[in-house]
């Protein structure tokens, strides 16, 4: 049964995997940009999500130089520039904020959100990928709540 579950579990997990693809973010969710053992990463699917009217829920942040903090804006923005709907800010010429809905794939709706703030000589980035029933009013109401 264990086995079973184990399988099933791996499956959805991947199910989701092949859905952050097509971004080109995902080498960076993949640890390609920034190396993993930098990142801490966030992982949540089922029940729990449902509050939020989220199925799963990705998130990546990191501390990275401004070289670094660049080349990941970059792949945001090459996001954005290809969403459906797209929110972003950016102060100095950096993109500080990001809230990217790309093009509709299915049923579910899928959101990358950016934030970058300085820290010091060096920023902290943080990326979720985000699958679910939610809308962006939705995120926006949970977003205005942190």
């Amino acid at each position: 049964m264990k086995k079973i579950f184990f399988v099933v579990s791996m499956l959805l997990l991947s199910g989701a995997s092949v859905a952050q693809r097509g971004l080109n973010c995902y080498p960076i969710f993949q640890g390609e940009v920034v190396p993993a053992k930098q990142m801490v990463l966030t992982e949540v699917r089922g029940g729990g999500m449902a509050t939020y009217k989220l199925d799963y829920y990705r998130g990546i942040s990191f501390t990275v130089d401004s070289a670094l903090a660049e080349k990941v804006s970059a792949l945001v923005e090459q996001d954005s520039s290809a969403a459906e709907s797209c929110e972003t800010e950016k102060t100095g010429g950096m993109l500080t904020y990001a809230l990217i809905q790309p093009k509709v794939s299915g049923k579910i709706r899928h959101y990358l959100c950016y934030q970058a703030r300085p820290a010091d000589s060096q920023w902290k980035v943080t990326i979720l990928y985000l699958e679910g029933p939610a809308t962006l009013e939705d995120l926006h109401s949970m977003f205005a709540k942190q």
